[in-house]
């Protein structure tokens, strides 16, 4: 088992973050079952703890191992498939159990197989929850949105992400340098899931260089996007006179926005102990690295294409936060 999986929280109180949506959770589950949303859509980034909170939610609605079923939506496409678990939903799970349907990526159900949904929905039976999670709300269709309660599950700040791997090394009993903690707070793009995969990965190497290499390496392989990298780190009067080789390299560029976003971050990083001059560390410790802490999920392209331009014509020197 994964370091991931065996830390997994087994309890809203375990939860790290996301305060506010726990919070409405909690308020939701305060209602009598008859007052309660049994159809929830919970959307948010990759590796956020989606899947996790859905498992936290069927346990509190008195759903058991036996009774709580994982939809792959990848494998569910036909719209068949999805009538017959509206149709096996109907039933009390084994013991008088609720039962819960927990439909993993469901944007990737197609418009039919989301068709077969919505007659559940509309009358869903008193002992049994469905919850959708999402990377991509904007692919679930209307009718569904319109029959589920929504949350937003959001990536976690660098302080929360190392107080995961601050409780996870003590469990495990784990000695890892502060320089590695710190290096995995800025390459898992605020993903408690990844940062555990990273913790996992380079809990047993002492060589904190070699540790680093391994927690960067990997993440750029597109030229274009590599060469956007390049450009964006290199001194802020540089990035002001090369702003149009910027944008033309940005529009080179192809993929997911956030993916291009972690990259940046993983140069940033990187560069970190090759320059020499202290102005050019403050640079992508109070521009840079806030500049693209910023998440694309939503926004994706333009976002990305704003924070870009950010880089290229603010000054950390112009955040009243910086000036001595």
């Amino acid at each position: 088992m994964s370091l991931y999986q065996e830390l997994r929280p087994e309890s809203f109180e375990e939860i790290v973050g996301n305060s506010t949506t726990i919070g409405a959770l909690r308020t939701m589950l305060r209602k009598k079952p008859a007052s309660r949303p049994h159809a929830i859509l919970l959307k948010g980034p990759y590796g956020c703890g989606k899947t996790t909170i859905a498992r936290i939610l069927a346990k509190e609605f008195g759903s058991n191992d036996e009774s709580t079923f994982k939809v792959q939506a990848n494998n569910t496409n036909g719209i068949e498939t999805t009538r017959q678990i509206a149709d096996d939903a109907q039933m009390l799970g084994l013991g008088g159990h609720v039962k819960t349907y927990i439909v993993d990526e469901s944007h990737e159900l197609t418009n039919r197989a989301q068709q077969g949904f919505l007659d559940i929905l509309e009358d869903n039976p008193s002992h049994c929850y469905f919850i959708f999670c999402t990377t991509n709300p904007e692919s679930i269709i209307e009718g569904i949105h319109n029959r589920c309660a929504e949350y937003e599950v959001n990536l976690l700040s660098r302080r929360e992400i190392q107080k995961i791997l601050g409780e996870a090394c003590k469990k495990k009993d784990l000695n890892v340098s502060d320089d590695i903690i710190e290096a995995i707070t800025l390459t898992c793009d605020g993903s408690p899931r990844a940062a555990l995969v990273s913790l996992e990965q380079v809990s047993g190497i002492e060589d904190t260089s070699e540790a680093l290499e391994i927690l960067v390496s990997g993440t750029v392989r597109d030229a274009s996007v590599i060469d956007l990298c390049k450009l964006l780190t290199m001194t802020p009067d540089r990035r002001r006179k090369q702003w149009k080789k910027i944008k033309s390299t940005f529009d080179a560029t192809s993929g997911d926005s956030e993916a291009i976003r972690k990259a940046i971050q993983t140069f940033l990083y990187k560069k970190l102990d090759k320059y020499d001059k202290m102005e050019d560390i403050l640079d992508i410790i109070y521009l840079l690295t806030k500049v693209f802490s910023v998440s694309t999920f939503y926004g994706k392209r333009t976002q990305l294409g704003a924070l870009i331009v950010r880089a290229c014509f603010e000054s950390w020197q112009d955040d009243p936060v910086n000036k001595v």
